[in-house]
């Protein structure tokens, strides 16, 4: 890996391909963490790819392009969403569903409850949360990531945990 690194830095393209196809499903999860909309969604993962390409050379750790290329992504996401914080919704229409397909509608299903439930979290607590759970990043990872102590990634963590199983445990009472 290291070596495609070291050719992508030297500016062969091929080589910063072979690099970031492996990391594309967990820039599309971080990225749907962020944004709702599919759009949104690609155009900061294709601007992210863009800005990793363009400014590699600037990567000074080559043990640690995965964490800068989800640096950049997020930095990226957070753009789109002040730039169109009043266009984000969810749209579930029957042209999205597989009407024989029970399994289908508990897919959908079970995306629609993760999602909402990160709508519990402010910003910065869902990108931990979803780093952490979803791509399984390390505490220290995500502290090199998002460059914040881990001291404070684990409070957040900890909060995040506590407002999800406090809805939770308020939806169930309410479903009782």
């Amino acid at each position: 890996m290291n070596n495609l690194i070291k050719r992508a830095i030297k500016g062969d393209k091929n080589a910063f391909i072979e690099i970031i196809k492996p990391l594309e499903k967990k820039m599309y999860v971080i990225a749907k963490s962020r944004l709702k909309n599919e759009e949104d969604i690609k155009d900061a993962i294709q601007e992210t790819i863009y800005l990793g390409y363009k400014s590699i050379k600037q990567l000074r750790d080559e043990s640690k392009f995965e964490s800068w290329i989800i640096s950049i992504l997020i930095n990226n996401c957070n753009k789109f969403y002040k730039n169109n914080y009043n266009n984000y919704h969810i749209s579930l229409d029957d042209s999205q569903l597989n009407k024989g397909d029970d399994n289908q509608y508990i897919k959908i299903e079970y995306k629609i409850d993760f999602f909402m439930l990160l709508e519990l979290l402010d910003n910065i607590e869902k990108e931990i949360f979803t780093l952490f759970y979803v791509e399984e990043f390390t505490i220290n990872k995500i502290s090199d990531i998002l460059n914040i102590n881990e001291n404070t990634i684990k409070t957040k963590l900890r909060r995040s945990r506590q407002k999800i199983q406090s809805y939770v445990e308020r939806w169930g009472e309410d479903e009782a």
